[in-house]
């Protein structure tokens, strides 16, 4: 739990909750009450070029760009923007069922497993030791484009700690590049004589949304668009270890004042080094536990889906108060180098993939 969080539980005598609560109602609304309209026209219109969480991200930095000196959102967009993120994470486990992964075939997942760390490393290499971009943006970068999009630098982003502009650079400069995958990839098909099942390995293991992936492979066919959705889909199941192992590596390497803030919410004492919430966040604990209940049948497949609604709800709700952190001065800055450290991920994706994919096919 963050400070934010904690400023707010934490009372003190003569001090009235509601005037505790009064700095964090104004940034709470206005991101609540953007996310809400985003998300609503999000379902609406459904586009596979532009996706909620981008958009909503987009405009809580318009909104704090334009009015660069305005103090009346902080408090409230901070707390939203890192509490109500990781309850959004914490539910969104209630939809994910496991067994999926276990359909895929040892060759495929083995192809995806070596994908997905394969493409972390090589982010972490090319954008933080060769390119010079911060340690945590550059894991952003990696997540984002290795596992899920949006929603996975979403998840890793509180977990790292990482700053606004470091979300705002990942989501921003990947979902554009990702975007042009739509038109770009389907080329790959009559260049290299892929069959349609291959195709979707492709598609599934290179393209950055889940929408994209759609979109990218249901240009080709509807066996293209199966293969990639199941490809995409073992994917995202990866995010969870991925987001603990980042755990376990920050917890190692973080010092000075990011112990500090951490000592805020840890436990103290003998057993403190005991706690699996030490090590695992609280919400991603949950997001395994809820996810362990959707599998064995706990939770129906019908409830599941309505929590990811709830949770993307409050997803896009996060980004605007993100959004509301992001000096575009910053995007700027590293721009060049982020987009030079996804085009990297996304050629060795393309080519693990297609060398990859021959041999499952065969197989």
């Amino acid at each position: 739990m963050s400070k934010y969080s904690m400023s707010i539980l934490t009372t003190t005598s003569g001090a009235p909750f509601l005037i505790r609560v009064r700095p964090f109602i104004p940034g709470l609304a206005f991101s609540a009450t953007a996310g809400v309209f985003i998300y609503l026209a999000d379902r609406a219109v459904d586009s596979a070029y532009l996706d909620g969480l981008l958009v909503a991200l987009v405009f809580g930095m318009v909104v704090n760009n334009l009015f660069p000196t305005a103090k009346w959102h902080a408090a409230g967009s901070k707390f939203a923007g890192r509490n109500v993120l990781e309850f959004a994470v914490m539910i969104l486990g209630a939809s994910v069922f496991m067994p999926d992964i276990t359909q895929s075939g040892f060759g495929l997942l083995a192809l995806i497993v070596t994908g997905v760390i394969g493409s972390m490393a090589l982010a972490y290499f090319v954008g933080h030791v060769i390119l010079g971009l911060d340690s945590k943006l550059a894991t952003l970068v990696g997540i984002g484009n290795s596992i899920c999009g949006n929603s996975a630098i979403a998840v890793m982003a509180p977990v790292i700690k990482a700053k606004p502009s470091d979300v705002g650079a990942a989501i921003g400069i990947s979902a554009v590049l990702g975007a042009s995958q739509i038109l770009l990839l389907q080329l790959l098909a009559p260049i290299f004589g892929l069959s349609d099942y291959h195709y979707g390995i492709v598609a599934g293991m290179a393209v950055y949304a889940m929408a994209q992936v759609y979109s990218a492979s249901a240009v080709v066919s509807q066996t293209s668009a199966s293969v990639a959705v199941v490809v995409k889909l073992t994917r995202v199941l990866m995010l969870s270890p991925m987001v603990i192992v980042a755990q376990i590596i920050y917890r190692r390497n973080t010092s000075g004042r990011d112990e500090e803030e951490d000592a805020v919410a840890a436990p103290s004492g003998p057993m403190s080094a005991f706690l699996i919430t030490r090590w695992v966040p609280w919400f991603v604990l949950g997001f395994i536990i809820l996810s362990t209940f959707r599998s064995v049948g706990v939770i129906g497949e019908g409830f599941g889906a309505d929590v990811r609604d709830v949770s993307k709800l409050l997803f896009v709700m996060a980004m605007v108060a993100i959004g509301m952190g992001v000096d575009l001065r910053s995007i700027v800055t590293v721009g060049p180098r982020v987009a030079l450290t996804i085009m990297t991920v996304l050629i060795f994706m393309v080519a693990l993939s297609t060398i990859a994919g021959s041999f499952l096919e065969g197989a």
